[in-house]
């Protein structure tokens, strides 16, 4: 685990991959207002149990968590955190009930139903539904500065790309997505990843989303094509390129 001071009070904790997680880190998010904190997403529970302990040593404990999404890489600390508010999407049962048994333990307690605030300290959180790459997807904006974006954008922790991933196998929706954190994206806005590096460059950030709608439209356009189709047509690769199949299957 590897802990990143993106302010005094603005932390990430960044896991690299591991034999379960094929190529893609996972990162974690902690928010500090005194001896309080307000965590986006809580990763598995191997991860989760990590930034709890150093946590615990800095002797902060957590006040609120915040998913973008619920899916199993991301809820799996929820229910190491009782006494927490969680914030979460009101679709957030639709997807719980696709794999997790269980999924009472992990439901949000803090509904969000189209957008709201939380105030927390000096720290602003705008939370609204950003439905693309799953049904109950949130984009939360943090001090008109950071933008929380889930799966919504997927890199390695070296910044290399992973292809789009629609799960609700709907890329409309996710073209959708992909223009609303583009209507977002100003000079020093960080966007911040469930897995991969932070992106911080305006122009880096714009072409990364230029790249992911030129595949979403393609794929939504030609339902039947390939991978390589796509390669060949528009000369854009990406990492993760099995995923391509995944797209295209009806559910």
């Amino acid at each position: 685990m590897r802990i990143i001071e993106l302010e005094k009070d603005i932390l990430l904790y960044q896991f690299k991959p591991d034999d379960k997680d094929g190529f893609l880190g996972l990162n974690i998010f902690v928010v500090i207002n005194g001896n309080e904190c307000t965590v986006v997403e809580t990763g598995f529970k191997r991860h989760f149990i990590q930034v709890l302990k150093n946590l615990k040593e800095k002797d902060i404990t957590i006040s609120n968590v915040i998913q973008t999404h619920f899916h199993p890489d991301h809820i799996g600390g929820i229910p190491l955190v009782e006494k927490a508010k969680i914030y979460g999407s009101i679709f957030a049962q639709d997807t719980l009930k696709k794999y997790v048994e269980r999924y009472n333990k992990y439901l949000p307690t803090n509904v969000v139903v189209d957008k709201t605030k939380l105030q927390f300290g000096r720290h602003k959180f705008e939370i609204e539904v950003n439905t693309g790459h799953s049904k109950d997807g949130l984009l939360i904006t943090l001090n008109d500065k950071y933008i929380f974006v889930g799966d919504e954008i997927i890199l390695d922790n070296k910044g290399n790309a992973s292809i789009p991933y629609c799960s609700e196998k709907d890329p409309q929706a996710h073209i959708n997505s992909i223009n609303k954190i583009m209507s977002r994206i100003k000079i020093n806005v960080t966007v911040l990843p469930t897995h991969g590096s932070p992106l911080v460059d305006k122009d880096h950030i714009i072409n990364d989303l230029v790249k992911r709608l030129t595949y979403l439209h393609f794929i939504n356009e030609n339902r039947t094509a390939s991978y390589d189709d796509f390669v060949k047509a528009t000369n854009v690769r990406f990492l993760g390129r099995d995923w391509h199949i995944l797209n295209q299957i009806d559910s």
